[in-house]
């Protein structure tokens, strides 16, 4: 009995240790399993936003087609779009803001489809990883710990409680910490663009959030971009931003070039193709100005246009083709061929054609620089003085 007295002291003292090393503002109490002695951050650059799984995630939910009587989206706001297998699923960002996460299938991937509202972070990741020291891969289940870095979603795995930071995709404390995920092909566009090149694709059904059902509910983080330039405190742990942008600047950031460049929203609407070379990849970034912000009214159809922007290896049986844009469309200069947001060619010579996707996201400016402080900040006229 006294040893038992002692295990349980043990543990508590312990527990209460480990969390006042973490930032944790509402002294909320620790109910973590986590190897912390294992890990890549200091766990006071981590806040105990909320409790472990106090926001439900949204596993391997229903879907529906947009002919169903339950489909009830606005043509303008934004999804995630994936497709593998011959199948397409879409997520709306506005039903994302309820869960953050999701765990699903498609096409025999192992997806985590996740959305951060405070970063504007809508990331997708397969979650079979591959261990060190491990000849398999390893199928996680993941959930929303309740925890954040640099006012960016932490999640967990399931298996082990290692902790795991969205935008980085990498384990940060746990017995996995240094394990990083596989980013996954995904856009973030339309449901109108969705549509028009998956006219029989799936898409999240209103069935899955009983939340919506009661129109006393709302999304929890409308008007958080109400103004690019203003940190909501009621949401926000106040920090050090980068003055190079507005802090709720939209931009995009282009993985495969190892996040040297990210473009802001602002650019593009300016410049609504893009023609690079890095390390000779060619690359194009398309920008269409018709999707509306989920983090602004909370009647979407009020919200403000802030656009989609998508990259994209342009590169095709050995001909690097470079686009302008076309009204809707994307034109390439080799052949005067029709693209859409999507990268798919829908005529002229090149029809049928799939452009590749790179892997890439859109983020809120002040997390992406908390994050990568040395990444160069795309400048049309910088560029223009560049190449002259």
């Amino acid at each position: 009995m006294k040893m038992t007295r002692l295990l349980v002291l043990f543990v508590l003292l312990t527990s209460t240790a480990l969390s006042a090393q973490l930032n944790n503002p509402h002294n909320l109490p620790y109910t973590w399993r986590t190897d912390t002695t294992k890990k890549m951050e200091e766990l006071s650059e981590l806040t105990m936003a909320t409790q472990k799984d106090q926001l439900h995630t949204l596993d391997y939910p229903k879907f529906i087609h947009r002919k169903d009587k339950a489909f009830h989206f606005y043509e303008h706001e934004p999804v995630i779009a994936i497709q593998f297998g011959g199948r397409a699923k879409a997520y709306p960002l506005s039903l994302l803001t309820l869960f953050e996460l999701s765990n699903d299938t498609l096409g025999g991937k192992h997806l985590m489809i996740t959305f951060c509202p405070m970063c504007n972070a809508a990331i997708v990741y397969n979650r079979e990883v591959k261990v060190k020291g491990k000849a398999e891969k390893q199928l996680l289940h993941f959930g929303v710990s309740g925890l954040l870095q640099h006012n960016d979603m932490v999640m967990y795995d399931k298996q082990t409680e290692s902790w795991w930071e969205q935008m980085m995709g990498s384990a940060i404390v746990g017995e996995l910490t240094g394990t990083n995920l596989e980013m996954m092909p995904a856009w973030l566009i339309s449901v109108k663009e969705y549509y028009e090149r998956f006219p029989d694709g799936e898409i999240l059904s209103p069935e899955n959030m009983p939340l919506l059902v009661d129109k006393k509910h709302h999304r929890p983080f409308h008007h958080l971009n109400h103004d690019t330039k203003t940190m909501d405190t009621a949401f926000y742990i106040p920090e050090k931003v980068d003055p190079r942008l507005p802090p709720l600047e939209r931009v995009l950031d282009i993985h495969s070039a190892d996040h040297t460049t990210i473009y802001p929203f602002t650019e593009l609407a300016h410049q609504p193709v893009i023609n690079e070379v890095l390390d000779n990849m060619h690359y194009s970034i398309f920008y269409h100005g018709e999707t509306v912000s989920v983090l602004d009214e909370d009647k979407l159809s009020r919200s403000r246009h802030i656009g989609t922007a998508v990259a994209y290896r342009t590169d095709i049986a050995g001909v690097n083709y470079t686009f302008h844009k076309s009204g809707h469309w994307f034109k390439d200069d080799q052949t005067g061929s029709l693209w859409d947001i999507t990268g798919f060619c829908r005529e002229g010579s090149m029809k049928g054609k799939q452009l590749y996707l790179l892997p890439q996201s859109n983020h809120f400016a002040f997390a992406y620089l908390a994050f990568f402080p040395d990444c160069m900040i795309y400048s049309s006229e910088k560029h223009k003085n560049h190449h002259k």
